[in-house]
């Protein structure tokens, strides 16, 4: 029987693709016209064996060609196939994806059966499911369009897989693959779809696309690469020039394209390139978009922000287009709504509208004097850069108070660290108590321009449901709350003496009654604080906890000190059933489980939460999601919130633990300039403590021992967090800088021969995150070793160690309170503070550290090496340094902490 003539061409591009390949063909041979199919696999200079599979696979089809070529790129090795291809209609499937078995027949079907220019099938990606603004055509059935103007957003679907061609047209019309540039698929894909005169439209999924990890993709740094924002200025530009002989109708459909794709380029280019690159992106983009309609823009943009730099183009404002925030200073209120203010003809106005502006509430606090209520929080007007206080008068009205008051900007560092945009985007108003009348107010921020006035409704967040406890000022109550869509409100009640006291009571029982017969969020809970508390109201609960399995760190070390020394009856340390760190804690007593129904229940009366790392994080039930137990249970607990830190601040983590973010009461710190740095920079004030960290009671040097400890901080970018599966690294571990000099490290034959002469053991002990990649660095040798943390504490480790070896971690400021020498390796400095979101903070290590700074792994070894020789004696200059940065370096620390938090006023009942 002779085979029939082959009708279609699938050409399928390969690049070391080895572990997917075989599945990617097993698709394509179970086609079930597999034998009218002519497939040509195109090797483009794989290096893991990709090429012997696609051989193997041209071996036992006929239908099949293997071909190689040196690396050229996608693009070339598809013009390549597409040169080659005789039948009527070609399709492209990439060599990691899966047809299903009918793909090829429905298109070929559909395609003949209406003499169309392209069949469009529906595509699915897995292993998660992607939402294309492309697939709204799809759900409708099968049916003919008489071009894409029928499907307009079938124009964002720039790829070339799950189609068919009409391959007669793509010659005709002299399409093919863009060479040696990204998107190289759309320069075929989207004139096609342009000019198409039928498209039948395959209501099955045909395709079904891999989504690879994070990081292996061109769209995952879409906007972090340079190139890519030349390539896709190239395909608009090549798109663009086909307007002139384009119907009015598919010119929309192009300009639609041309202005939504490359909008969030447009907007960013400023923050990558300089003056001379700019000048060439904005003198193409002003060409390509003078013919669009300011309106449309305004209309297939996503906000103002993505608007800006079409403003510029339209008003060829180059100044505005490189550097917005200098041009773009303040706003102007019309009818209502704000406008950038910016000299605009009427044409461009829509240009200038801001599309949405958020104003947060984050804190609201009494003075110290109790007759001020100090609200504060952050706004942002979508467009505006705010890179230095906005120049218009704002207020703070008080709905329901007749009040308005004046509102201070303020710098934020924490906002600033992940937009720019961003760093005078705080507010603070101080409204009078006196002045506030009783009942419920609503709270709006309110921008009062040179042309009038606009105002919008302030919302809560995390930091203001935290400190939403009830605030009294002689006798007036105000109890921060919230309605409707998160609309920050106030409720004042002005009621004296015991009668007073009775009735915000009684109103208090009514709500928690109320909230229970609605069955709402933890309405349980709310019954059974409300029915115990009596008896637990004077008990003074303190809880205190880390991680929920480890009693290693600042918190533990208080704990032992409360339960010891000064014998606190009612304070309770939270740790997992099954921790190792049980042990630690043995004899203390009043060890809670982590989860346990007493753990719950003690949180409902908790006056203190005690931590070294997050609150929320670590001390709610793992069954109490965070943002309903904010909202419906914290506002009437009301406990006081103390951050006892994980370590001395050295960098900016400010967006952490800045006060409008964390909202703690107590901030504890170790020095003088770390303190003034989270009184001023982290905006805490007066709720600093300074009496440095409780651990360091512990800090008594146990040297002697002839061990060298070398333990490295945690790269995000390198290992994701284990309680983020989600979370994908952004550079692979394997070829890292961090890989290469551990590698160097423990490889260096100086470092060992130096080890043994002057009988010493280098030991890594790496953070808990990074212990698995580093696992097999330690070499077999009794002059190395890998730290054992359930042996032996970090703080046993930090004591026993004649010299200490880290790169940034703040552990080195521990080992400098214990005197020992210490080195900073820092083998990775622009990756770390440029890639790894990190900033720097008031400490530079050159200048402000405790021992010298090592780049690579032979300038650490020729630093391990003098500290051999001289004994592992610390210099002079360093111990000068320690004393002058310590605040205290008695062992009074846990005495001064326990005072500091005593010292914190309870629940406001």
């Amino acid at each position: 029987m002779v085979s029939p003539s082959p009708q279609v061409t699938i050409i399928v591009p390969v690049f070391n693709v080895a572990d997917y390949l075989p599945e990617t063909l097993e698709s394509i041979a179970a086609q079930t016209v597999f034998d009218r199919c002519h497939v040509i696999l195109v090797d483009d200079g794989s290096t893991d064996g990709s090429d012997t599979i696609a051989k193997q696979f041209a071996a036992e089809h006929p239908n099949v060609t293997a071909l190689q070529q040196e690396n050229a790129g996608p693009g070339a090795a598809r013009n390549r196939a597409l040169d080659m291809a005789e039948t009527p209609y070609v399709s492209f499937v990439d060599s990691d994806d899966i047809l299903p078995p009918r793909a090829v027949e429905l298109l070929l079907k559909a395609i003949v059966q209406h003499q169309a220019s392209i069949a469009v099938g529906d595509m699915d990606t897995f292993p998660k499911p992607t939402a294309f603004l492309w697939k709204k055509p799809f759900g409708k059935g099968d049916r003919l369009l008489q071009s894409v103007v029928d499907a307009p957003d079938l124009i964002f679907d720039a790829g070339p897989c799950h189609k068919l061609y009409d391959l007669a047209q793509l010659r005709q019309h002299g399409l093919r693959f863009q060479e040696g540039v990204h998107f190289e698929d759309a320069f075929l894909a989207l004139p096609m779809l342009l000019r198409a005169e039928r498209i039948a439209l395959v209501d099955e999924v045909v395709y079904q696309y891999r989504k690879r990890d994070a990081g292996t993709s061109i769209m995952d740094n879409l906007f972090t690469r340079e190139q890519n924002f030349w390539d896709h200025l190239l395909l608009c530009d090549t798109i663009a020039a086909l307007r002139p002989e384009l119907d009015v109708f598919r010119r929309e459909v192009l300009d639609r394209w041309l202005v939504r794709s490359y909008q969030g380029f447009a907007m960013r280019a400023h923050t990558l390139f300089e003056d001379a690159d700019l000048w060439k992106i904005f003198e193409t983009c002003s060409r390509i978009y003078q013919d669009v309609d300011p309106s449309f823009i305004a209309r297939w943009t996503l906000d103002t922000r993505h608007r800006v730099p079409y403003l510029a183009f339209k008003s060829y404002d180059f100044e505005l287009f490189a550097r917005p925030w200098e041009r773009l200073r303040t706003v102007v209120a019309c009818g209502g709504e704000l406008h950038l203010d910016y000299p605009v003809t009427p044409a461009l106005l829509p240009l200038t509208q801001v599309t949405s502006v958020g104003a947060r509430v984050e804190q609201v606090r009494l003075s110290g004097s109790g007759d001020t209520l100090r609200v504060s929080g952050h706004m942002v007007i979508n467009g505006l850069p705010m890179r230095a206080p906005i120049s218009i008068s704002l207020g703070l009205r008080v709905r329901g108070s007749s009040l308005t008051v004046p509102v201070t900007v303020q710098r934020r560092i924490d906002m600033k660290a992940s937009d720019e945009d961003r760093e005078w985007c705080g507010f603070s108003a101080e409204i009078p108590v006196s002045q506030l009348r009783n009942g419920q107010h609503s709270l709006r921020l309110v921008f009062d321009t040179e042309t009038g006035q606009a105002s919008r409704q302030c919302l809560i967040t995390a930091a203001y449901l935290r400190d939403a406890t009830m605030k009294r000022s002689g006798d007036v109550r105000i109890l921060p709350t919230h309605s409707g869509r998160e609309s920050a409100e106030l409720l004042v009640r002005r009621q004296g003496g015991v009668a007073g006291r009775r009735r915000w009571h009684r109103m208090l029982v009514r709500k928690d009654l109320r909230h229970v017969a609605s069955r709402a969020p933890f309405w349980k809970w709310r019954l059974l604080r409300l029915l115990t508390e009596p008896i637990m109201r004077r008990r003074n609960v303190w809880l205190i906890g880390e991680r929920t399995d480890t009693a290693q760190d600042n918190s533990s070390h208080l704990f032992r000190y409360l339960r010891k020394v000064e014998r606190r009856r009612n304070v309770y340390y939270l740790l997992t059933k099954d921790s190792p760190d049980r042990e630690r804690l043995r004899g203390l007593g009043n060890v809670v489980t982590y989860d346990s129904f007493r753990h719950r229940f003690l949180m409902l009366h908790a006056t203190k939460l005690i931590n070294s790392y997050d609150i929320d994080s670590y001390m709610l039930p793992s069954r109490w999601e965070r943002s309903r137990f904010l909202k419906h249970l914290n506002w009437r607990i009301g406990p006081a919130r103390v951050f006892l830190d994980h370590g001395v601040i050295e960098k900016d983590v400010s967006a952490g633990v800045h006060r409008g973010r964390a909202s703690f009461d107590l901030f504890v710190t170790s020095a003088d300039r770390e303190a003034e740095y989270v009184s001023n920079d982290l905006d805490y004030g007066d709720m600093v403590a300074n009496t440095c960290l409780p651990r360091f009671d512990a800090l008594v040097p146990d040297r002697g021992g002839r061990r060298i400890l070398f333990m490295p901080t945690w790269r995000t970018y390198l290992v994701a967090p284990s309680y983020n599966p989600k979370a994908r690294p952004r550079i692979a571990f394997d070829g890292s800088a961090y890989q290469t000099f551990v590698s160097e490290l423990f490889g260096s034959e100086r470092l060992r021969e130096s080890l043994r002469r002057y009988g010493y053991k280098l030991e890594l002990l790496p953070h808990y995150e990074m212990r698995k990649v580093l696992a097999g660095f330690v070499p077999e040798d009794d002059c190395f070793a890998m730290a054992d943390q359930t042996k032996r504490t970090v703080q046993d480790a930090l004591r026993q160690c004649d010299l200490f070896i880290t790169d940034y971690s703040s552990t080195a400021v521990d080992v400098a309170y214990l005197g020992t020498p210490l080195i900073y390796a820092q083998f990775d400095s622009e990756e770390f503070w440029k890639i790894g979101g990190y900033r720097k903070g008031y400490f530079e290590h050159r200048e402000d550290g405790f021992g010298p700074v090592c780049e690579t792994a032979d300038e650490t070894v020729d630093a391990i090496i003098r500290y051999l020789e001289n004994g592992c004696v610390r210099e002079e200059e360093y111990s000068r340094r320690a004393a002058e940065f310590f605040a205290f370096q008695d062992r009074n620390n846990c005495q001064r902490v326990a005072a500091a938090i005593a010292a914190l006023p309870g629940p406001q009942r």
